[in-house]
């Protein structure tokens, strides 16, 4: 099982999609409801816009991680329905690579994002007159956190995947010419 082997490549994708379903369950159950000076009011994901993003982001990167985790199983298995020419792998090299990088990036600035406004709910903000909620919301609080650390876990699995899907693309390339293939040296 090398470094840029398909089944590496299975594998970190496995785990990015857990820990990106795992996020979303965890936010999207998330819901608590405590009397705060006699009226009834519910903490979920819908109290803050950022926390929806998340769910949105991250549903959709566990989607295309989904999708990719087929192409690894066609890599892994080539028969030969499946075998395709070379300049059209290195198409879809330059496809996964792309798409890879924009979901890593969009996931850390979805979490990022929903962290800060984690962080105003934890401690409040005086000059708005926004109370804090984690003193009277713990359990929605702890689970938010569990989410966050999950949400964080796929950013760094995503980021893995990353670094596998620029080797695979640029191990095609001539490490003396500039984006010229090896076979046409």
């Amino acid at each position: 099982m090398g470094f840029g082997d398909a089944r590496t490549e299975w594998i970190l994708r496995l785990c990015a999609i857990v820990c990106l379903v795992l996020t979303v369950f965890l936010m999207g159950f998330d819901k608590e409801t405590t009397q705060i000076f006699g009226v009834d009011k519910t903490a979920s994901f819908r109290s803050l816009g950022a926390l929806k993003v998340i769910m949105y982001v991250d549903s959709i990167a566990a989607a295309y991680n989904i999708l990719q985790l087929s192409k690894c199983w066609i890599s892994a298995h080539p028969k030969p329905p499946f075998q395709l020419q070379t300049h059209f792998h290195l198409h879809l090299f330059w496809l996964s690579f792309s798409i890879d990088q924009a979901v890593a990036y969009l996931t850390f600035a979805a979490n990022t994002a929903g962290m800060e406004a984690a962080f105003v709910a934890v401690r409040g903000n005086q000059e708005f007159q926004w109370m804090k909620l984690c003193n009277r919301f713990h359990r929605y609080c702890y689970q938010a956190a569990g989410a966050f650390l999950c949400g964080y876990a796929a950013v760094l699995t995503m980021l893995l995947i990353s670094f596998l899907s620029a080797f695979n693309l640029f191990r095609h390339y001539s490490p003396n010419h500039f984006l010229r293939l090896k076979s046409n040296n």
